[in-house]
């Protein structure tokens, strides 16, 4: 008798559209940014990673402050704290917290975190994220220096 697994599929990662420096004024303390919605393909992925990568400003941020990683939901009508289809600035009220990225009182350094869709549900027909930035200072003005991706992954049998 054959043997079945399930495994996790997931395809080739993918980068959020989302500016951290518009206009080149860097995202300010206190402020956030939202992605570009993305249209979660038929059948829909239930879930998805999240890697995001931003860079400090050239004045350190307060030590133990957070950068805050934000899902955004939206079924076409209504939207998480009113987020729009495109990239832009948006404020936070009642989003769901994906996670925090803790920072350490460094000047111009790569803070990271990975974060897990699953535990909020699924992502519906049209999601992104929102960037937070309460760390006390602004984050680097050098577009380039952040990214933010996903990764869908769904269980499949084998």
């Amino acid at each position: 008798m054959a043997t079945s697994e399930i495994r996790t599929k997931s395809p080739a990662p993918a980068a959020f559209t989302i500016t951290f420096s518009p206009a080149g004024v860097p995202l300010a303390n206190g402020s956030a940014r939202q992605s570009t919605l993305l249209t979660n393909t038929s059948p829909g992925y239930p879930a998805a990673l999240i890697h995001a990568r931003i860079k400090s400003g050239g004045v350190a941020p307060t030590v133990g402050s957070v950068f805050e990683i934000y899902l955004l939901r939206s079924d076409g009508t209504i939207a998480d704290d009113g987020a729009g289809a495109s990239d832009a600035a948006i404020t936070i009220e009642n989003a769901p917290l994906l996670g925090t990225i803790v920072v350490t009182a460094t000047t111009t350094k790569n803070f990271y975190g990975v974060f897990d869709t699953s535990p909020l549900g699924p992502l519906g027909t049209s999601w992104g994220i929102a960037v937070k930035n309460s760390t006390g200072q602004s984050i680097s003005a050098t577009e380039g220096d952040h990214a933010v991706r996903y990764t869908y992954y769904v269980p499949e049998s084998q």
